[in-house]
C-alpha cells in the first residue's frame, strides 16, 4: 500500500519544507484544514500536526487541545499513525544531567505541548493507536525564519554596532532543517509507537555560537556579554542514542557548515 499523508501546519516553517520534499519525492499527501469535516480518510497512512500556536495568548492552550483531540479522533477512527513535533524543554541539575524524561513546563507554549503529549499517550492507552512524539531541538536552515536563536543573532549582527548579550552561557543543540525533513521522511515507515529526541547530538554555548557567527560572516559588532539575574533552562542537549537506531538515521550538516549555507 502507497503512503497518502495528511499534514497540518502546512503553511509554517517545518510544514512547508516538509510538504516541499513531499512532492520531491512525489508522495501524496493532503493539506489538512481544521474548519473541514473529513468523511472518508481510510486512504490516509500517516499525520504530520505541525498546526501549532507558538504566541501563546490567552485562547491558545485551548485551541491546540482541541486541535489535538479532533485530530486524534481521526486517528483513531480511521487507523491513522500521528506524528506530532513537540517541545525539548527538559530540565537538568548542575552536573548537566537529566533531572527527567519528561518535558519540564518552563512556559506557556511548553505547557501547551505538554497538554497534548498527555493527550496523545491517554488516547493511545484507550483506542491503542499509532503514534510518534517527536521532541525537537533549536531547528535552522539555509533560510532564515522569524524565530529561533541563530536567526535571531544574525539580525541582531547584522544591523547594530553593539550588540547585548544575555544569557550567553547558556548552551544549546542545533538541529538543521535538513537532516529533520530526513528524519520525518523516515518516520513514515517506523512502525512502533514512541517518544523520541530529535537533535544533533551535540551542544554549544550561546556566547560560542554568536562568536562562530561573527566569523563566518564578518560582522563587524562587538558582543557586550549581559550577565542575568536568573535562567531557569540552562542547558539543552538531545539524546539520539535511541533514535538514531530506530529510524536508521543521524544527523549529517555540522553546525558551521549549516551556518555557512544560511543566506540572508
Amino acid at each position: 500500500m502507497q503512503n497518502y499523508l495528511i499534514v497540518s501546519g502546512h503553511n509554517g516553517f517545518i510544514g512547508s519544507n516538509f510538504c516541499k520534499v513531499l512532492r520531491k519525492k512525489k508522495i501524496k499527501f493532503l493539506k489538512y484544514n481544521n474548519k473541514k469535516k473529513y468523511k472518508n480518510l481510510s486512504k490516509i497512512s500517516h499525520f504530520f500536526h505541525f498546526d501549532f500556536e507558538i504566541k501563546i495568548r490567552e485562547n491558545s492552550t485551548r485551541k491546540n487541545k482541541k486541535k489535538i483531540l479532533k485530530i486524534l479522533n481521526l486517528c483513531s477512527k480511521n487507523q491513522i499513525k500521528l506524528i506530532f513535533p513537540s517541545t525539548s524543554s527538559y530540565k537538568y541539575n548542575s552536573k548537566k544531567k537529566r533531572i527527567s524524561e519528561k518535558i519540564f513546563p518552563f512556559n506557556k507554549y511548553a505547557q501547551s505541548k505538554i497538554q497534548c503529549e498527555n493527550a496523545i499517550i491517554n488516547h493511545f492507552k484507550k483506542s491503542n493507536f499509532n503514534f510518534l512524539i517527536l521532541r525537537i531541538f533549536n531547528v535552522y536552515g539555509s533560510k532564515i525564519n522569524n524565530r529561533g536563536v541563530i536567526p535571531s543573532l544574525i539580525k541582531r549582527f547584522k544591523g547594530n554596532k553593539i550588540v547585548n548579550l544575555k544569557h550567553s552561557e547558556n548552551v544549546r543543540d542545533f538541529i538543521h532543517l535538513d537532516d529533520l525533513l530526513s528524519l520525518l521522511l523516515k518516520s513514515i515507515n517506523v512502525n512502533q509507537s514512541g517518544i523520541y529526541d530529535v537533535g544533533s547530538g551535540s551542544a554549544i554555548s550561546i556566547k560560542n555560537l554568536a562568536l562562530k557567527i561573527l566569523k563566518i560572516f564578518c560582522f563587524k559588532s562587538k558582543i557586550k556579554f549581559i550577565k542575568p539575574l536568573k535562567s531557569t533552562n540552562y542547558f539543552s542537549k538531545s539524546n539520539i542514542k535511541k533514535t538514531t537506531k530506530l529510524f536508521n538515521w543521524e544527523p549529517k550538516v555540522e553546525l558551521v557548515k549549516g551556518l555557512k549555507q544560511i543566506k540572508f
